[in-house]
């Protein structure tokens, strides 16, 4: 018997074969980390990454389990607090629109589906009509994402007017590489890394990003001020670097280029640069990420997710354009 993708098929002694659904990671993780917490209906306890990790192993599924817990994570349906202990999150929902709520909660969507009617997953996420939530705690969309309100536009003036308070003299590493932005194929403005020095860095108040390896594949990003002939000052280190990549193209009047295309019932999003978590949050719920794309490119399966989707992605402060 043929077995069909996204299936896994048992030999039997006769030679025959039956084909069996292949498990989910990640509802796998669901359910696995519910029933370790799972104390009384009212009661939770926390629950060790070795107990979850005997239980992934015995499904045969030991590879998948940091990406799992990890997607559980970004979803807020699960914390990790230290020295490998995991907490269950309560469950809530996050009002996306009218009449279109996320579910967010570490129960396997099979068990939630029992009790709300209507319950589909999104992506990684599950999602409902109004009917049924009233009862549920409620948290807002930009608290769920983790969002301060601000477009990159905006947070990067923040970030830079604060550094330049902590400027400081510095010494040019040898592999030390400016951000800035290019225009390419006529259509779209990317980022590109320059050697630190050369022409166009992407500045706005004489301040630069800029980033030195640190090793194969990491770098260390900061903001600092480059001239050549003069001093260079060096400033704090920002964890959030592609956010202030997508404020400073913005504030040079280069702001970056998404690209939203539709096919065939389907929208495609292409981000210039792999999202910030807040926005990611809402992409890995309610979307497909290309797994070769490095977090930059994203399917839309329904159409009613647009509006908010679309909405998020204004806070990247890129220009946007309808067909690449």
């Amino acid at each position: 018997m043929t077995t069909t993708v996204g299936m896994a098929s048992t030999s039997l002694p006769s030679g025959a074969s039956v084909v069996v659904p292949a498990i989910d990671p990640l509802e796998f993780a669901r359910s696995a980390l519910c029933a370790e917490a799972f104390v009384a209906t009212d009661m939770a306890r926390e629950t060790h990454v070795a107990r979850l990790h005997t239980l992934f192993e015995r499904a045969g599924l030991a590879a998948s389990m940091e990406s799992a817990l990890s997607t559980m994570q970004v979803l807020r349906e699960a914390e990790p607090l230290g020295s490998g202990y995991w907490a269950a999150a309560p469950v809530r929902v996050v009002d996306l629109g009218p009449d279109c709520h996320l579910l967010v909660g570490p129960q396997p969507t099979s068990e939630l589906q029992r009790h709300f009617t209507g319950l589909r997953r999104a992506g990684a996420a599950r999602v409902m009509n109004g009917a049924g939530t009233a009862a549920l705690p409620r948290q807002s969309l930009a608290a769920w994402r983790g969002s301060d309100g601000n477009n990159a536009r905006v947070w990067t003036q923040s970030v830079i007017n604060s550094a330049m308070k902590l400027f400081a003299p510095s010494v040019v590493a040898d592999n030390l590489q400016a951000f800035a932005v290019r225009q390419a194929g006529g259509r779209r403005r990317e980022p590109v890394w320059v050697s630190a020095g050369s022409s166009s860095p992407c500045e706005w108040r004489g301040v630069g990003f800029f980033r030195a390896r640190t090793g194969a594949t990491r770098y260390r990003y900061f903001l600092a001020k480059h001239e050549a002939g003069k001093q260079f000052l060096e400033g704090p280190a920002v964890l959030d670097a592609a956010r202030i990549q997508c404020g400073l193209a913005a504030l040079q009047n280069q702001p970056l280029t998404t690209f939203i295309k539709a096919t065939s019932g389907t929208t495609s999003i292409s981000l210039p640069v792999a999202p910030p978590r807040s926005v990611r949050r809402l992409l890995v719920a309610l979307c497909e990420a290309d797994p070769r794309s490095f977090g930059r490119v994203w399917t839309c399966r329904v159409s009613a997710y647009l509006p908010v989707l679309l909405d998020v992605l204004q806070e990247l402060s890129c220009e946007t354009k309808d067909d690449e």
